[in-house]
């Protein structure tokens, strides 16, 4: 029987997940001061590390770094309960400066979610070259696995405005352990990180 507290917090995905209302908002992914960039990030991560979310991440490896080229890098992994490992890189363009601030905004994205030592369960990216299928509008799209044999059960068009934050992918995940965690085969520990994080 799962608590009231976490039949709350998988309602509240399910809705973020399925909602249109939530992802169709333009300025979701549009453009933001780097500090508050930053800013949001910081409390996002730190939500997932609270007993609000029972803890499910430990720490993570994410860092920001400057490229000349393509900007500004996220890049790093996430241990989370169930020995699940979030993956994440993602690439944001400067597009000015306002008093002393960047103005930045994502332009390239891949979040992969995987139990460690065992096979991927999903994967969102804009990053495909051969992105283009039947029915895909645009390059934003969701790989689905079975995580105990690894092979890739399909992909889904997610579309430009229905893309998820960082935030909303570990949310995702954070719902898929809730109701996966009794076929885990350690649901109560946390994956190992290549380089331990914060």
């Amino acid at each position: 029987m799962l608590s009231e507290n976490t039949q709350e917090v998988i309602q509240t995905a399910e809705q973020l997940i399925c909602t249109d209302n939530v992802f169709s908002c333009p300025d979701r992914h549009g453009p933001n001061r780097w500090s508050r960039y930053r800013e949001i990030h910081q409390t996002c991560m730190m939500q997932f590390k609270s007993s609000k979310y029972s803890h499910f991440v430990d720490c993570d490896s994410l860092t920001f770094s400057e490229d000349t080229e393509k900007g500004i890098l996220l890049s790093g992994e996430i241990a989370c309960l169930g020995k699940i490992l979030i993956r994440a890189e993602k690439s944001l363009r400067t597009l000015e400066c306002l008093n002393g601030d960047r103005i930045v905004q994502t332009v390239w994205y891949a979040y992969n979610a995987s139990v460690q030592d065992h096979g991927n369960i999903l994967r969102y990216d804009n990053q495909d070259q051969d992105w283009y299928r039947p029915g895909h509008l645009d390059e934003h799209h969701k790989h689905l696995f079975d995580w105990q044999s690894g092979h890739e059960i399909g992909i889904q068009w997610i579309g430009k405005c229905k893309w998820p934050t960082l935030g909303d992918l570990i949310h995702e995940v954070y719902v898929w352990y809730l109701n996966n965690q009794a076929f885990l085969p350690s649901p109560r520990e946390y994956a190992t990180l290549k380089c331990r994080g914060r």
